[in-house]
């Protein structure tokens, strides 16, 4: 429904600006509010309503990890299997919240007590035409990093194709973002409520470092931004997570 539309009774729609003088009628383009946008919305309120927010960001050097992967790639590929370097997150992060049980957890203020979750589902955010979905990977910690880049392939196609299935998106008990492939390095994520934490990933950078010889050597950095709920998690932990 177009402003030209609603003008056509002589005054403005309602909720609208009147036109200004001098400009097309056509200044003004409405469009209804998708389901999933109506989601992320509500989601996206409940969360900054509910939970303290409270972000970290750090750099780490990952020469060790970028000469892994390009050490299995090809491998990989004549599997038919491509390898980024999602799924070494992804494993890290789950081995990582077994050392952090706070960041696997939920607050339940109803019963005044913790709940944390000794299983690690995972989801990854994707960025799709029609939105942001959260498809969520299960028992990451029991999965190989070949098994992991299979699975989440399968399912970013999935989001893609628009074919999530609500059992696709249930049950995670923690949240990755990665925004680096479109260029951003930090950020402060919005938790997935009632999550603890959700850890955003940016873009791997190549930077002049200094080496444990005080030499100035070239190092790949990767960005992190780690968003936590305060009520549950402090600052120490965060950075001994990260």
């Amino acid at each position: 429904h177009d402003y030209a539309d609603k003008a056509s009774s002589g005054k403005p729609a309602k909720g609208a600006a009147a036109p200004v003088e001098g400009e097309p009628a056509q200044a003004v383009e409405y469009e209804d509010l998708s389901q999933i946008r109506k989601t992320i919305a509500r989601n996206m309120s409940r969360s900054k309503q509910n939970a303290a927010h409270m972000t970290v960001m750090d750099e780490v050097e990952i020469a060790e990890l970028v000469r892994i992967r390009n050490r299995y790639k090809e491998k990989y590929k004549e599997k038919g299997v491509k390898l980024n370097y999602r799924p070494f997150v992804l494993k890290a992060t789950a081995m990582s919240l077994k050392k952090h049980r706070q960041l696997n957890s939920e607050l339940d203020l109803d019963n005044d007590r913790m709940i944390f979750k000794r299983y690690y589902n995972i989801g990854i955010a994707v960025d799709t035409e029609k939105g942001l979905v959260v498809p969520v990977i299960k028992n990451v910690d029991r999965l190989t990093i070949f098994e992991l880049a299979e699975k989440t392939a399968e399912i970013a196609q999935k989001a893609h194709d628009g074919e999530l299935t609500m059992e696709d998106m249930k049950d995670g008990t923690f949240t990755i973002t990665s925004y680096g492939s479109i260029g951003g390095q930090f950020a402060q994520p919005v938790i997935n409520y009632p999550q603890a934490g959700l850890l955003g990933v940016g873009r791997i950078l190549k930077k002049p470092v200094v080496n444990d010889h005080d030499q100035v050597v070239p190092g790949h950095i990767l960005p992190l931004s780690m968003s936590v709920d305060h009520r549950i998690v402090d600052g120490g932990e965060v950075s001994r997570f990260i």
